[in-house]
């Protein structure tokens, strides 16, 4: 095959629409952990302070994620649906033109 040809699996293509949905829905239903720890329960103040800092920023990257997977299941799915459009559009196109063939003897 030549590096030319375009080979894609929009069944793959599919899957991974779906997959990425799945992911961000598991990540949506575990929730934020949003408790407040009381005064010691960690221990010390510089593990609550470190908890404090990741949970922050866990909360900015997980915005991230969760943009970028939707951004990702949607591009995916995108071309899944305009793919099987144009393939669709070509074989009625091509289904006509044999029948005005057909019809032209």
């Amino acid at each position: 095959m030549s590096k030319g040809d375009l080979v894609l699996s929009l069944a793959g293509l599919d899957d991974l629409a779906l997959h990425l949905r799945s992911i961000k829905k598991r990540m949506d239903d575990t929730g934020q952990v949003d408790r407040k720890l009381g005064n010691g329960e960690l221990g010390s103040t510089s593990a609550y302070d470190a908890l404090e800092d990741f949970m922050h920023g866990w909360k900015d990257g997980r915005k991230e994620i969760d943009n970028g997977i939707d951004g990702v299941a949607k591009m995916a799915q995108d071309i899944v649906d305009k793919l099987t459009k144009l393939d669709v559009d070509l074989r009625n196109a091509l289904r006509k033109h044999e029948e005005e063939g057909k019809g032209a003897k």
